[in-house]
C-alpha cells in the first residue's frame, strides 16, 4: 500500500509472512534531480534518516519507528499504526510532554555530527558556540541563496534578507543552551494513537536553540496555546519569544518551502523580512 508524504523517497506499507507490517522507503532519483546540490555537502540518503532516528531513540524522550534495515537508497521501518484525526487537547499535551523532554537533551555547541537533510537538500551543521552565526550562515542565508537561485523570492527580497541577517543580534541571543530538536515537526511527521503520541517520523535533527522548533510547530502542525501551556510546565518559554522572535524563526522553514514549492511562500518570507526592517 503506497503511503503519502516525503519528497526524497517513496514509501510503501507491506505485510510480511510473520504478520508484521513494515514501511519500505526507497529513493526516487527523478525527484532529487529537481533540487540543487550545495557546495561540497554530500547528497542526502536514507542512511541519514536512520542515523537521526537512532539519535532520537537514544534520548528515550520521543517514540520513533524501529529501523529494520538500511542502505543508502533503501530504508525499512516498522509500521506505526495511527489515527487520522485533528490534533486534540490531549494529543497536544502529549506532544508537549515529549518535545519538552527531547529539548532537555543538550550539547556544548550548536550543530550536529554531520549534515542533515530536509527532503533532498542537505543542510550544513558545522559546530559553533554562536547561535546567531549558526542561524545566519547555516540556515537563513543557506536557504536564502537556494530560494534566490531557484527564482522563488520576490524582487529585492534576498537583499533585504541579507540586511536582516546582518542585524540578527538585535532579536536573537548569541549564546544559549543548545537542545536536540526533531527539526521538521509538521502534522504529517507527528503520529498519534488514541490521543497519545505514537511516533515522530522523518526527522531533520540537530542541536539548536529550542525556540526554533517552538516557532515551527504552529506553522504546519496545528498546535495552539494548549501545547505551549503544557510545554511551559516542563521548560520555561521567554515571553520575548512570542512578541519578538517567533516570526523571525519561521523564516527558515518558509525559505525552504519557497525553494521547494514556490507559490506564496516567497511572499510570506518577504512579509517577515519587512516586519523586522530588512
Amino acid at each position: 500500500m503506497p503511503l503519502s508524504g516525503g519528497n526524497i523517497a517513496q514509501a510503501t506499507r507491506i505485510e510480511i509472512s510473520d504478520g508484521r507490517n513494515l514501511v519500505v522507503k526507497h529513493m526516487v532519483p527523478r525527484r532529487q534531480a529537481a533540487h540543487p546540490t550545495v557546495g561540497t555537502l554530500p547528497k542526502a540518503t536514507l542512511k541519514d534518516e536512520a542515523f537521526m532516528l537512532a539519535r532520537l531513540r537514544q534520548t528515550q524522550a520521543v517514540p520513533v519507528p524501529d529501523v529494520v534495515h538500511v542502505e543508502a537508497d533503501l530504508l525499512i521501518l516498522n509500521f506505526i499504526d495511527c489515527d487520522e484525526a485533528a490534533m486534540s487537547v490531549a494529543s497536544q499535551e502529549a506532544l508537549a510532554d515529549a518535545i519538552a523532554a527531547l529539548h532537555d537533551h543538550g550539547a556544548p555547541r550548536f550543530g550536529f555530527d554531520r549534515p542533515t537533510p530536509v527532503g533532498p537538500v542537505q543542510r550544513p551543521n558545522s559546530w559553533t558556540e554562536d547561535w546567531v552565526a549558526f542561524l545566519r550562515d547555516q540556515r537563513l542565508m543557506f536557504f536564502g541563496h537556494l530560494a534566490q537561485q531557484a527564482g522563488r523570492l520576490p524582487e529585492g527580497c534576498f537583499s533585504a534578507l541579507e540586511r536582516l541577517c546582518a542585524t540578527l543580534e538585535r532579536w536573537i541571543p548569541a549564546h544559549g543552551t543548545p537542545s536536540l530538536i526533531h527539526g521538521d515537526l509538521w502534522i504529517g511527521n507527528i503520529l498519534f494513537r488514541h490521543q497519545r503520541l505514537a511516533a515522530l517520523i522523518d526527522p531533520a535533527t540537530y542541536y539548536a536553540d529550542p525556540e526554533i522548533e517552538l516557532a515551527f510547530l504552529p506553522l504546519f502542525s496545528g498546535v495552539g496555546q494548549t501545547f505551549f501551556d503544557r510545554y511551559r510546565e516542563h521548560r520555561p518559554i521567554d515571553p520575548l519569544f512570542f512578541s519578538e522572535r517567533q516570526r523571525l524563526y519561521q523564516l527558515e522553514p518558509l525559505l525552504a518551502h519557497a525553494m521547494f514549492f514556490g507559490g506564496g511562500y516567497g511572499t510570506r518570507v518577504q512579509e517577515i523580512v519587512r516586519h523586522y526592517g530588512g
